[in-house]
């Protein structure tokens, strides 16, 4: 790449905050220190401590490190006082340029606060973060985190004690790498995967840098955005290994550079504002949840051949490879007249069916269609929760939009949260998501039936006799009738109506897989060659089973490999088996993880999950719970009580082992406590189950924490018939129902009904006390106006537990 296609490539995407910047010690020359004094460099730093400190080297040359361990030991205080004075409250010179764009996240491996001062000077928050502090995944209100990798100056002790905050030697950073709390391990999977622009860093002196460009970069691989490191020079065979390893060099001062970014950056803001309106942070937050598909050019390694049963593309629709389906059809025209009505509603058309059934490339061909008729169709990324605050704001600025959702069970919460606000501002939503029939029931009770009609639904069953000739016309058009090719129309009809029975994907499978296809998915673990491969194809299937790929930083280590090495495995050794996005790692299809999942032996999963959750520890925080990140939707699966026991195949003492082996990186997670409470639980365990849902209220008091422990306490009831269990029960489920962060769920409500009418049967009507015979009155009236049972299912199952305990009361 030339440096200006350089710019223009990381311009697109700073608009789109697709990058995290990187800066060295370079990016603080021309900033003067808080005493006045310009910034030094590292050399610069050391001649300054051993004439200050007056430091008798006896002549000999003498490293920063060695001269910082000497003061550490000699006069701590005196040298913590001095290095905060010059590093912090600095002033910054060109490092006001840095704060215009739109970065993911700021590390540095400076000791200065030269990026802080600038943003600070312009009015742009940010959250200034330490290595040695917990991790965070961003405050809210804050523009941008700046993490320093090697400390903060201005963070020293008064008293000296806290000299171990700055990194400065080679044993300094091997503390650092293994504090619990580290930043260096999210730094890494972050470096490897997602586009960085460092600026400043000499290559060749930063330990801990040096280990991450060895490790190389997938980001231009997965994301079309590549990594780029700024330099003033740099010697051919280092641009070689760097280039190798799937970096980009642009030799140039980093001012300069930034000088030049910032005019082309200028230009691309300018111009999406032209197409969407004037840019606000509302409407970037959009932009980084949504993909316009009117613009987007994938960039997935591996997707594989939509005809062999992958998963479809937004390339399969390019490449025009689907066949029109009936419904497809149907959706779209319905979808294209709303649009065009321009009357204010808030609708979401479902598409639903079994795996395989085409809703996902239903979907993306629904979205071909809305572009082609002049509406805005945007599909959701699914990096966490819908932003609903931002959505709103877009849709108030660009009303053809329709908003489009794959696999959005995880999301119909936010997304009924969505429409209910844009009900209340009079704001026009109109949506399209798919999800597989089994999710339905989550969707219905959590989406309200005025914005989502479930009798209506879309479903994607089996084949029509249109969508059958549609498909055979597509396939012979592209030479992809497989074994049937030279059949009679009449027997390549038979082969989708009669022997796959109008099912799609089994339809599919057969063409070219032959009969062997799902022997062959569950086979491929046994074939690759090496163990880390076989983790990650492991891990891969286990997290696109919900629907979420692997993180790709998380997914190279554990198969043992460098970023971009991974990038060249899948391409070639695993091609057909991996698919690099940007999203992360997956095998090609839903239906291959799920295969896979069942088949794998329970301790293959449980080694593989236990080590996956080990990985992604560092990357979740509570806003990470409350943002729904992929890293935490993956753990809160991995963790819950059955998936362990399932697992672990039933094993009490395996599952406990697997718990307790995390214990160190997640006792700060109220669902780490919770799970391991329902898990004992499950078990007959129930004191030490107890104990384990009270520790979760300790460590953070919420909802799901007390309805836990009432699960626990009435379990205990239904076991012992103990009413002091039963009561206490029952007190904790209405905190539980009452707590101001819950929102209407059915949970507390069904450990009630069901608890109390198990203990019933257990132990007869008459030993209920009065007061639960009287709960039972109040919530079952409560239940009736809540919005948890306003659908159909919902009221159907609240009538079923009041005539199940009626009848247990007329026969007591």
């Amino acid at each position: 790449m030339t440096d200006i296609e350089v710019i223009d490539k990381v311009a697109e995407g700073l608009a789109h905050t697709e990058y995290s910047l990187l800066l060295g010690a370079g990016a603080s020359v021309g900033a003067v220190g808080g005493n006045g004094v310009p910034l030094p460099t590292g050399t610069q730093l050391c001649s300054a401590l051993v004439k200050d400190f007056d430091i008798d080297t006896g002549g000999e040359p003498l490293s920063l490190s060695d001269a910082y361990s000497y003061l550490q030991r000699h006069n701590g205080q005196g040298v913590s006082t001095y290095l905060r004075d010059w590093f912090s409250g600095c002033q910054p010179s060109w490092q006001d340029l840095l704060c215009e764009f739109n970065w993911k996240r700021l590390w540095t491996l400076n000791i200065d606060d030269v990026v802080e001062q600038a943003f600070s000077r312009v009015g742009r928050p940010i959250e200034a973060l330490s290595w040695n502090e917990r991790f965070s995944s961003g405050k809210f209100d804050a523009v941008s985190q700046i993490i320093h990798l090697h400390g903060l100056a201005e963070r020293l002790g008064e008293q000296g004690e806290q000299t171990d905050a700055v990194v400065f030697s080679l044993s300094d950073y091997a503390r650092e790498v293994a504090h619990p709390g580290t930043w260096h391990r999210v730094f890494r999977d972050d470096f490897s995967s997602k586009p960085f622009l460092i600026i400043g860093a000499r290559l060749t002196e930063e330990i801990d840098l040096i280990e991450a460009l060895e490790r190389g970069s997938a980001a231009r691989a997965s994301t079309g955005y590549p990594s780029v490191v700024v330099v003033p020079g740099i010697a051919p065979i280092r641009r070689d290994q760097l280039e190798a390893a799937g970096f980009v060099i642009v030799e140039n001062e980093g001012e300069g550079f930034v000088g030049q970014l910032l005019k082309r950056y200028r230009e691309v803001v300018s111009g999406l504002a032209e197409v969407y309106g004037p840019s606000a942070p509302g409407l970037r937050k959009f932009q980084q949840q949504f993909i316009d598909l009117r613009s987007y050019e994938p960039h997935d390694r591996g997707a594989g051949d939509f005809y062999s049963g992958y998963q479809p593309t937004w390339n399969t629709i390019l490449s025009d490879s689907d066949a029109t389906l009936d419904k497809t059809e149907e959706v779209s025209a319905e979808l294209i007249g709303l649009v065009d009505e321009g009357s204010v509603y808030q609708k979401i058309v479902f598409l639903t069916g079994n795996p395989g059934s085409g809703k996902s490339t239903a979907l993306l061909r629904i979205g071909a269609n809305l572009k082609g008729a002049g509406a805005h169709p945007f599909l959701f990324r699914g990096d966490e929760y819908i932003d609903v605050e931002a959505t709103v704001d877009w849709l108030k600025a660009v009303p053809r939009t329709v908003l489009l959702f794959d696999d959005f069970a995880d999301h119909s919460s936010t997304l009924n949260n969505l429409a209910e606000r844009c009900r209340i501002e009079s704001v026009r939503m109109l949506a399209a998501a798919s999800d597989r029939s089994a999710r339905r029931p989550i969707i219905s009770d959590r989406i309200d039936s005025q914005y989502l009609n479930l009798s209506g639904a879309f479903w994607y069953g089996r084949l029509t006799n249109n969508d059958v000739d549609s498909i055979i016309t597509k396939l012979h058009s592209r030479g992809r009738l497989g074994v049937i090719t030279r059949r009679s129309s009449a027997g390549q009809r038979r082969h989708f109506v009669e022997e796959a029975d109008r099912s799609l994907f089994d339809a599919m499978a057969e063409l070219e897989g032959g009969t062997g296809f799902r022997a062959t998915v569950r086979n491929i673990y046994e074939t690759l060659p090496t163990e880390g491969l076989k983790n990650l194809y492991v891990a891969a299937c286990l997290c696109y089973d919900q629907s979420i790929p692997v993180p790709t930083g998380i997914g190279a280590n554990l198969a043992g490999e460098d970023a971009k090495g991974l990038v060249s495995i899948i391409e070639n050794q695993c091609n057909g088996i991996l698919v690099l996005t940007r999203a992360g790692i997956r095998p090609p299809h839903r239906i291959t993880a799920n295969l896979v999942v069942n088949t794998l032996v329970p301790a293959v999963r449980s080694r593989v999950s236990f080590a996956l959750a080990q990985l992604l520890a560092p990357h979740v925080d509570v806003r990470a719970i409350r943002s729904g990140t992929r890293e935490y939707r993956i753990v809160r699966h991995l963790m819950n009580h059955e998936v362990v026991m399932r697992d672990n195949d039933g094993s009490e003492q395996s599952g406990r082992d697997w718990y307790e082996g995390l214990r160190q990186h997640y006792d700060w997670n109220g669902r780490y406590w919770d799970q391991r409470a329902l898990f004992e639980s499950r078990h007959g365990q129930h004191e030490t189950a107890r104990s384990y849902a009270e520790r979760s209220i300790q460590v953070h008091p919420h909802s799901f924490g007390y309805n836990t422990l009432g699960t626990v306490l009435l379990r205990t009831a239904i076991r012992q018939g103990a009413v002091n269990s039963l009561n206490d029960g029952i007190k904790n489920l209405e905190r539980a129902k009452a707590f101001p962060d819950w929102g209407p769920r059915e949970h507390p409500f069904t450990t009630f009904f069901t608890s109390l009418i198990r203990y019933a049967q257990e132990w007869g009507v008459a030993k209920v006390p009065q007061q639960a015979r009287n709960d039972w009155i109040a919530w079952y009236r409560e239940a009736q106006s809540s919005p948890v049972f306003s659908t159909v299912r919902g009221r159907s199952q609240l009538d079923n537990w009041q005539k199940e305990w009626l009848q247990l009361s007329v026969n007591s």
